[in-house]
């Protein structure tokens, strides 16, 4: 019978998502356990399954699918607690751990994924058609995506995950000593480069003990098309769903907007720059409640809402504030059937390291700000935001954000959801 040596490592994931206007910051941890075998042999990289061709459509109609899933499923053992969640981000995570999966492991995270019968190299083609997609480099809206990946000094990776990782998601791979505090500084400064000073710190410490953190940043700033007066922001109540009041500093415009207002709900956008990126918020009728009004909206009514928007005047409010949000998805995942990864016993990722892994839990971070601009500026550049006229408009409608509402982040090129939130309390 052999004798394992059990060895405890950290793997931790960070995207950090950065929306000035509305700035939304997700971190990811996911803390794994490591087992030394003996004679485990290298596994030679091969296609499990056949490869039809995967648009990128299919990629984000797949992740936008993923996305809802996990949504609901937050949203209903979270009764009444705000959720806010970066489905891109999480995907992104899952893509990457796809490529070091095998077995029952592998066919899980596909199928959680949306992704049944696609081979690890046309996801990782698709996924790098969309990142560069995604990386839009206009001053009004622009997103980037960047990965790293820091290893205990010794560990090494397949050499296969490590191809992948470099070529696919064009992540940093770094060796480090945990047992230095130089350690965590020299990540911390990473991450403060790619946030642009967003972040300042996000690794405590490291221990010597730790074998790997996967760290991904994805950075959004937009710029609104048309911003908030600062000058007309006042106090105004947010109704809570205990029919309990907190008063917020409320921002307000009269303009032309893409609106709908159907017997459920009532709806804005609100785009940034050029209109490739929006804010949408979505707010129940008074006779309905949030929840119903979520769970009723799916990827299908989604499309179907949003082609039902119309121009017209009106006048909006809605409140300015800043939001955190933390949760284990942990449990989430295995109701979606990413059960295997959590199992000591049954987890198979035998092409990301010669030691077997299994993923121990996985933690999701998120902040959310609403301002007035809509972006935040370095101090040498002076932005001039555009507000709209407050003459005298014909207002085909008034929506005041007082009370629980959904919003969604969404790319209007690709159909790809950034983030989506079902706030109750801001």
């Amino acid at each position: 019978m052999r004798t394992l040596k059990m060895t405890k490592a950290t793997v931790g994931f960070l995207s950090i998502c950065c929306l000035s206007g509305l700035i939304a910051i997700s971190k990811t941890y996911l803390s794994s356990i490591f087992i030394d075998v003996q004679g485990l042999r290298e596994v030679s990289p091969r296609t499990v399954f056949p490869q039809p061709t995967l648009q990128e459509k299919h990629l984000v109609d797949a992740q936008v699918q993923f996305g809802f899933k996990l949504f609901s499923t937050l949203t209903k053992s979270q009764e009444k607690e705000n959720v806010l969640i970066s489905p891109t981000s999480i995907a992104l995570t899952l893509s990457m751990l796809y490529n070091g999966a095998t077995g029952s492991t592998k066919r899980e995270i596909a199928q959680g994924l949306t992704l049944e019968n696609i081979s690890v190299n046309t996801l990782n083609r698709a996924n790098q058609t969309l990142h560069n997609d995604l990386n839009s480099h206009e001053f009004d809206s622009r997103l980037i995506v960047t990965n790293s990946l820091w290893a205990r000094e010794g560990f090494s990776f397949r050499y296969q995950f490590r191809k992948n990782s470099r070529s696919y998601y064009q992540a940093k791979i770094t060796n480090l000593d945990f047992s230095s505090s130089e350690a965590r500084g020299i990540m911390n400064r990473w991450v403060t480069e790619k946030t642009q000073g967003q972040i300042q710190k996000i690794m405590d410490s490291t221990q010597a003990d730790d074998v790997l953190f996967l760290i991904n940043t994805a950075s959004f700033q937009g710029l609104w098309e048309i911003g908030f007066d600062r000058n007309l922001i006042k106090d105004k109540p947010f109704y809570l769903m205990d029919k309990s009041v907190r008063n917020y500093p409320f921002m307000s415009r009269k303009g032309t907007y893409n609106y709908l207002e159907t017997p459920q709900l009532k709806a804005v956008e609100l785009p940034y720059g050029d209109g490739r990126f929006s804010l949408y918020l979505f707010l129940a009728q008074p006779e309905n409640n949030l929840p119903e009004m979520v769970e009723g909206i799916t990827p299908k009514k989604l499309s179907k809402l949003l082609s039902q928007f119309r121009k017209s005047q009106g006048l909006l409010e809605l409140p300015r504030f800043r939001l955190n949000y933390e949760v284990d998805l942990t449990n989430a995942l295995k109701k979606l059937g990413f059960s295997t990864m959590f199992d000591p016993n049954q987890a198979e990722f035998a092409q990301l390291s010669s030691h077997p892994t299994y993923i121990n839990g996985m933690k999701h971070q998120t902040m959310l700000v609403i301002n007035e601009q809509g972006v935040t500026t370095s101090p040498e550049n002076n932005v001039l935001v555009k507000t709209a006229s407050m003459d005298n408009l014909k207002e085909e409608f008034s929506l005041t954000i007082n009370r629980p509402f959904l919003s969604i982040i969404r790319d209007n090129e690709t159909g790809n959801i950034l983030f989506m939130g079902m706030i109750f309390e801001p």
